[in-house]
């Protein structure tokens, strides 16, 4: 009698012979669906925050890992030239009464305060603490002493070629973005 065949090993097949009618050799194809599950575990790993509350947990920092995000936009300002509550909700993609309760949070956390704008003194910007400042220079170092760690033992042409592969991987996504937004119809 037949071996009944899981879903799993059903789908992984049919997703083969996708690819392979799409023109894929059988190992390109095997391989495109390794990266597509590893971009899965990746992006729930993302949404998560994982790396993030490892880190805050690692360093003992008192902040919320959603409040990381506001604290590099406002220490790269310099671009930006002031941060606003609005800069913080278009640059999350959150709605403007979550990024004002996250700013609210940071600041009574002492990371952010809020100053008058050098511009217009009618508007309220945000600035970096000391200590989130602090906060920020020893989540980013943390971060890349654990890179350094996961990474050590690779060989510098292994590592250079993946950082080439992975940055020119992680274009196509923009790539295709415009496509769609300047193809037919639009």
């Amino acid at each position: 009698m037949a071996k009944p065949v899981s879903t799993e090993t059903s789908l992984h097949h049919k997703q083969l012979q996708f690819l392979q009618q799409e023109g894929m050799s059988s190992a390109s194809a095997q391989a495109t669906i390794v990266i597509d599950r590893i971009m899965q575990d990746l992006r729930k790993s993302i949404a998560r925050r994982e790396l993030g509350r490892m880190i805050i947990e690692q360093l003992d920092l008192d902040i919320e890992a959603s409040a990381l995000d506001i604290l590099f936009l406002v220490e790269g300002k310099p671009e930006l030239d002031e941060v606003t509550v609005g800069t913080v909700a278009e640059r999350l993609g959150v709605d403007p009464s979550r990024a004002s309760r996250l700013v609210a949070d940071a600041v009574s956390r002492g990371v952010l305060k809020r100053v008058a704008s050098q511009a217009d003194a009618r508007r309220i910007c945000l600035e970096l603490t000391d200590k989130g400042a602090d906060y920020a220079r020893r989540f980013r170092t943390h971060k890349l002493k654990l890179f350094a760690e996961a990474l050590g033992g690779w060989s510098e042409a292994d590592l250079v070629q993946f950082s080439a592969l992975f940055e020119r991987f992680s274009q196509w996504v923009s790539e295709a973005r415009t496509r769609n937004l300047s193809g037919p119809g639009n």
